[in-house]
């Protein structure tokens, strides 16, 4: 586990509502969603692909707001644009299938009650490797809200 401050970004995104149960459904069909969005109104991809959670407590039936967004430039505005602002965070690494989130989410939040450190309730997802064909070869970056 690293502790860090994530500086203020902007991303281009969808937000809905899900639950973990249902969250699978969103896995690929929507980034390319914003994708082809992004693309339609001439937006570049500054950044990986970001999930941002609000509201996820790891039960699989507790319905949450979910963004789903690619980093952007500051020179243009959207509706689809939310600024993110800083985020101290912990932070861990996850390589591999996403199935096994839960282990590594597990691991961190450990860390995380056993530091003493508060949850803000607020998480993200950085995928900095996606692979759908390997999914060993997957690196994404969990950085859990703490106060």
């Amino acid at each position: 586990m690293e502790i860090k401050e994530v500086k203020q970004t902007k991303v281009f995104g969808k937000e809905i509502k899900t639950t973990l149960k249902t969250i699978g459904e969103h896995v690929k069909v929507l980034p390319e969603k914003v994708l082809n969005e992004m693309n339609q109104k001439k937006f570049n991809v500054e950044g990986p692909q970001v999930w941002i959670y609000n509201g996820a407590d790891g039960n699989p039936e507790t319905e949450f707001d979910l963004l789903v967004g690619f980093p952007v430039a500051n020179d243009k505005m959207d509706v689809n644009i939310t600024a993110l602002e800083d985020f101290k965070c912990a932070t861990i690494i996850h390589k591999g299938d996403w199935v096994k989130f839960g282990d590594t989410y597990g691991q961190i939040i450990g860390e995380i009650n056993k530091n003493g450190l508060q949850l803000t309730g607020e998480s993200r997802e950085v995928y900095h490797q996606v692979d759908f064909e390997n999914l060993e070869n997957n690196v994404t970056e969990i950085q859990i809200g703490i106060i």
